[in-house]
């Protein structure tokens, strides 16, 4: 099978009206575009779905909901970022993450799922200093100690 029977014939096929292998659209949110297969704005985080709104998204509203009256409530920026998580937003649970360990810094679980983020997207250094603080802060989180021993290689 040549490209010719695979591909759209042109970019606006591929971009516009929801025909071919790789249709985009925009988020209803931010207006930023996103594949059509996509359930969540890789942008804002806003559900793409037509659908009713599943656990993620009101785990997602409750926590911006949460945030939007204290911004520096640690507990609803790790609930969301663990909402990110669940989505599929790996960037934007980073972000959360990272911004929980700034207010909190004694915060292990924190530091940990940030670890699991990198070293999921191949940021092994990055892994290893959050598991490592991970482990600082709290000696007994044994989930940190064995994701750090792996990636070390012992």
């Amino acid at each position: 099978m040549d490209a010719k029977q695979v591909l759209p014939a042109s970019a606006e096929a591929l971009v516009g009206g929801g025909e071919g292998w790789w249709a985009m659209r925009q988020c209803p949110s931010c207006g930023r575009e996103v594949s059509e297969e996509a359930n969540y704005c890789g942008n804002c985080g806003a559900s793409l779905r037509s659908s009713e709104p599943s656990a993620i998204d009101q785990m997602i509203d409750d926590a911006r909901r949460a945030i939007a009256s204290n911004p520096n409530d640690t507990s609803a920026r790790y609930n969301l970022a663990i909402a990110y998580k669940l989505g599929g937003m790996d960037d934007l649970a980073r972000q959360e993450l990272t911004r929980v360990a700034e207010l909190q810094p004694d915060f292990g679980d924190a530091h940990y799922e940030l670890g699991l983020l990198h070293a999921k997207s191949g940021r092994t250094e990055e892994a290893i200093a959050a598991l490592t603080r991970a482990l600082e802060v709290e000696p007994g989180h044994t989930r940190a100690a064995r994701l750090l021993e792996s990636l070390r290689g012992r």
